[in-house]
């Protein structure tokens, strides 16, 4: 339970991601965005964490961690943000949300036929609960119809590389402590996303896309990652990929406080959906801590 919880703690920083994101491409590129916020989470990572110390436990690594890491920087932090943007400009947002929560769903599938993870009853219910969830939000409850686009096959592609990454990380880096994740993950695919941007990097920033920008780096790709390389220390790639179901639904509740976008029907009913969802996965973990809690009251230790 306590991973699950870790897990929906980083979920409320990734949701943020949403709405800095729409007052950021006022201003830059989505790239760019990507660029900017992964670099300098690194920088600041390193820093806050000192400086000489955490680079050379970094470095300290050995030949395959660094590869792993490496791969899954490239895979998630670049082609995957590559393959993201690229398709949403072919694709509609309704399909986008769908396609790219996708990732959610193959990280429990992914965990289950590679970590040997076990599916038990509840995490299908929950599941499909949160998706149906999902689906209600995208199609803004059945009245936008869901139509194949050009651009699904790469939001598709793009929800594999993450997943992907994610179960590389769990299987081989689990081990390392998720600071040094972050510092690596960040540091290779910042450098990598800002080749492909430096023609279109902007020339001065208004005083509110560095507001937003340093609240993309901290809170998002900074404390929000931390957080989720974490939870997977504490439970399994299903549990985390089926939390990361909420995401939408916090990235909602941001745009009506930092946006003042409205709040509509079919979005309290998507969300009590995934909520629920969320309670039936963790309904076997509540039971368990609650028939510890009722043998320790009846039976103390000594």
């Amino acid at each position: 339970m306590k991973g699950t919880a870790i897990a929906l703690a980083s979920c409320m920083f990734l949701g943020l991601e949403t709405a800095f994101a729409k007052v950021l491409l006022r201003h830059m590129s989505p790239l760019a965005i990507a660029a900017f916020s992964t670099l300098f989470a690194a920088i600041v990572l390193v820093f806050i964490l000192e400086l000489e110390h955490k680079v050379w436990e970094l470095w300290r690594l050995n030949r395959r961690e660094l590869a792993v890491l490496f791969v899954v920087s490239l895979v998630s932090g670049m082609a995957a943000q590559v393959l993201y943007v690229t398709g949403l400009r072919e694709s509609t947002a309704s399909n986008a949300v769908l396609l790219t929560r996708l990732n959610s769903l193959l990280i429990a599938i992914f965990g289950i036929v590679f970590l040997r993870e076990r599916l038990r009853v509840n995490h299908v219910v929950g599941a499909v609960l949160m998706l149906g969830g999902i689906l209600v939000i995208a199609t803004r409850q059945f009245s936008v119809e869901i139509q194949p686009q050009s651009g699904d096959l790469l939001l598709l592609l793009a929800a594999v590389c993450w997943a992907s990454a994610n179960i590389l990380m769990k299987k081989y880096l689990s081990h390392v402590p998720p600071e040094i994740i972050v510092v690596g993950y960040n540091g290779f695919a910042g450098l990598v996303l800002l080749t492909l941007v430096a023609d279109e990097l902007p020339g001065t920033l208004t005083a509110e896309a560095i507001t937003y920008l340093a609240g993309m780096i901290l809170l998002v790709s900074v404390i929000g990652r931390y957080l989720w390389y974490w939870a997977f220390e504490h439970t399994s790639a299903c549990n985390v990929g089926l939390a990361s179901l909420t995401i939408p639904l916090f990235g909602i509740l941001y745009s009506i406080i930092l946006l003042g976008e409205a709040l509509s029907p079919y979005q309290l009913f998507g969300g009590a959906l995934i909520l629920g969802g969320l309670v039936v996965v963790e309904y076997q973990q509540i039971c368990h801590v609650d028939t510890e809690h009722r043998l320790k009251r009846h039976h103390p230790h000594p």
